[in-house]
């Protein structure tokens, strides 16, 4: 009689348009009581996004006028 709630949509959908993606949720020990007598569990989410790539910085030459 068990059901578990989670909604990550919000978190998720406002991270997606920065190139953010969910990875892996590891859930942890810790589990909290409220007022209601409902539990909850902290959980950590790890996100990643590709690297962009670098732009090529040019070498500008010094050339010395004598």
């Amino acid at each position: 009689g068990v059901e578990v709630q989670t909604d990550y949509v919000p978190l998720l959908n406002s991270l997606a348009m920065y190139g953010w993606q969910l990875t892996c949720v590891l859930p942890t020990p810790i589990v909290k009581t409220n007022r209601e007598g409902n539990l909850s569990t902290k959980q950590i989410v790890f996100l990643q996004r590709p690297s962009l790539p670098q732009k090529a910085k040019k070498k500008e030459s010094k050339v010395n006028n004598f």
